[in-house]
């Protein structure tokens, strides 16, 4: 097993064993790599019935527009105050929403406690879930020593960690139900309304039965949208042809005297494909959710063994050059679009595979909290192309600093640090936030 950024090598194996389906026994362990749509489709799809061993069930989804305009100028009047933490307020902006929308609750605009063990929590697990991190994945016994003993260091993390996601999702999870068991003063959010539904809910306010403990653990799978927007801050900075006409379709379709707001998307092709390729080209999970299969199975000539640890490459897949073309390694917005009417108009092309169907997960174990992920990243993006212009940072000299493509190699993909600079396009812009803040505060 690659010890880092398993999901090049799984590519470049598939390359050179001229196959899209790889098997690796890593001490007893099968783990099935699948390079190819049609093969990730296939089994995780079309087979889902035996493909999604861990899956805890598909949950409503809801809308939240409100809740995020607020955060929105929040967010964006924290960028005129303070441009130079636009990677902490970026943090704290997908923080909030989520908490709004997860929970309904409402978040303190610096240091807040519920999103800084959030961003805790996020930056342990992105560490410690790569299919193979640990002995323990290829050799189950180990569970059973104990914790002092040599070679069980995961046992002591593994408590660590585990404490550590608790004391993030439990206290805000606890509160929906407290407030909905006990007065029904809970606000609408993602949790009360899966709390409504259930069909055996535990009536004490702080118990949670089989069910909740569901809802809760699902709940808190939604702290990690700010990964895909980090990308697009990068992109915009190492391509700034992109941003560039990026800005002059909002400057055609939305102009200088309001904000892009979700009724725009529409009308918005380019922006829509600025955000496919941010999905494409760096994906958040670039193994996606590995799966479990239940029994044995066949496929293709091949036996797939009961248990077998099936994991998707969807970085591989979004960079495959027959469905992407030939420069499926660059960042190109374009090749999600077709000439439309006008003279700089465009299109969405229908024939192109969008990434998003991929990127989010596969058959029963797909992200639930898709819709609310991809609403968000869109209005994130355009509100930022919108007002602001990200440029190279400069350096105590006066020299610009130069920006490159980096990635940890981690669950996510995400960028190593970097430095740049964001400030508003123009006083027209900064004024039009300052009104839409005040606005929103009376």
């Amino acid at each position: 097993m690659p010890s880092s950024f398993q999901w090049i090598t799984f590519s470049q194996w598939a390359k050179e064993f001229d196959s899209d389906i790889l098997h690796l026994e890593v001490a007893g362990t099968n783990y099935i790599v699948l390079n190819s749509y049609d093969e990730a489709t296939d089994l995780l799809e079309k087979r889902s019935s035996i493909y999604s061993g861990r899956w805890t069930g598909d949950l409503l989804l809801m809308q939240y527009d409100n809740d995020w305009k607020s955060h929105r100028k929040l967010f964006q009047t924290s960028l005129l105050d303070a441009p130079e933490e636009w990677s902490k307020q970026t943090r704290h902006l997908m923080g909030a929403i989520i908490l709004g929308v997860a929970y309904g609750l409402h978040v303190q605009p610096k240091n807040d406690p519920d999103i800084e063990a959030a961003n805790k929590m996020i930056d342990v697990l992105t560490r410690a879930l790569l299919p193979g991190a640990f002995l323990v994945d290829s050799f189950p016994i180990l569970k059973y020593v104990p914790s002092w003993f040599p070679g069980a260091s995961f046992k002591r993390k593994a408590n660590s960690w585990n404490g550590i996601r608790h004391a993030t999702i439990t206290p805000p999870f606890m509160k929906v139900k407290e407030a909905m068991v006990t007065n029904g003063t809970a606000e609408d959010c993602f949790s009360l309304r899966c709390l409504q539904r259930l069909e055996h809910p535990d009536p004490r306010p702080d118990n949670l039965s089989d069910e909740e403990e569901i809802v809760k653990n699902t709940a808190g799978t939604m702290f990690e949208g700010e990964t895909a927007l980090l990308t697009f801050v990068l992109a915009m900075l190492c391509f700034p042809h992109a941003q560039r006409e990026g800005q002059e379709e909002l400057d055609t379709v939305i102009g200088k005297n309001r904000l892009p707001e979700h009724g725009d998307e529409d009308s918005l092709p380019y922006v829509k494909a600025l955000m496919y390729e941010c999905f494409r080209w760096e994906t958040v999970a670039p193994l996606g959710v590995p799966h479990r299969v239940d029994t044995d199975d066949t496929y293709k000539g091949y036996f797939i063994p009961k248990h077998s640890i099936v994991i998707p490459n969807v970085w591989g897949i979004l960079r495959d050059e027959k469905t992407y073309g030939p420069n499926a390694h660059f960042f190109e917005p374009k090749r999600w679009l077709l000439k439309g009417p006008g003279q700089r108009g465009w299109k969405l092309n229908p024939d192109m595979r969008e990434p998003t169907g991929i990127s989010f997960g596969f058959g029963r174990r797909v992200c639930p909290g898709r819709h609310m992920a991809l609403s968000s990243f869109w209005l994130s993006v355009s509100s930022l192309l919108h007002s602001f212009n990200i440029t190279p940072a400069i350096d105590k000299d006066g020299n610009l600093i130069e920006p490159k493509v980096e990635y940890i190699s981690s669950l996510q993909n995400r960028p190593a640090p970097f430095q740049c600079t964001i400030k508003p396009r123009s006083e027209e812009h900064a004024s039009l936030i300052r009104r839409a803040s005040d606005s929103n505060l009376e």
